[in-house]
């Protein structure tokens, strides 16, 4: 009986110091970051201000994940504050920071433009911006709207004054009021 209770003990025994150099012994490939596909950094619930030419701008993302030289945001949305009543809105379920060449793109945009009582929509399916730009580039269209006019381009270029560019064609639709001649 004691002989096979110390047959029992050494092969566990051998079994236990046999998993743990296999485990030991496993390749570093096995374990990267890479191969699980996390992040390096994960933040959630950021939100920032910088000031930019006058305008407040207040940045609020739900998540931000760096992977290299990649951060990708979820959940973005963008407010700017500016002098004359100037106010600018964005909210974007998903973006890409390219840190390399100080890059943002924006997919899905949506936002406002306020100006004194004037408000003015604009909807996207891709928005880009480079870090110290003073325009934001719709190279996949836009459409904008105001009360008095629609305008809806094929690649679009909007300055932070106001002034639109289009290129590849584009409509525009102004409304005249029902009082005029």
């Amino acid at each position: 009986m004691k002989r096979l209770g110390l047959v029992v003990f050494l092969t566990l025994l051998f079994l236990i110091g046999w998993f743990a150099v296999r485990d030991v012994s496993l390749e570093l490939d096995h374990l990267t970051i890479e191969k699980a596909n996390l992040p390096d950094m994960s933040l959630e619930k950021v939100e920032f201000q910088r000031e930019v030419e006058g305008v407040e701008w207040t940045a609020k993302v739900e998540r931000a994940e760096r992977r290299g030289n990649e951060i990708r945001l979820l959940s973005l949305d963008i407010t700017g504050v500016g002098s004359e009543k100037r106010r600018w809105t964005l909210q974007a379920p998903t973006g890409l920071f390219l840190e390399e060449s100080r890059k943002a793109v924006l997919s899905d945009v949506r936002g406002s433009v306020t100006t004194g009582e004037t408000v003015a929509f604009f909807e996207a399916p891709e928005a880009e911006w480079s870090e110290g730009g003073t325009e934001v580039l719709f190279e996949d269209g836009a459409a904008f709207r105001r009360s008095d006019f629609y305008f809806q381009g094929n690649s679009v270029r909007v300055s932070f004054s106001g002034v639109f560019s289009a290129e590849k064609g584009a409509s525009f639709t102004w409304l005249l009021p029902e009082d005029a001649e």
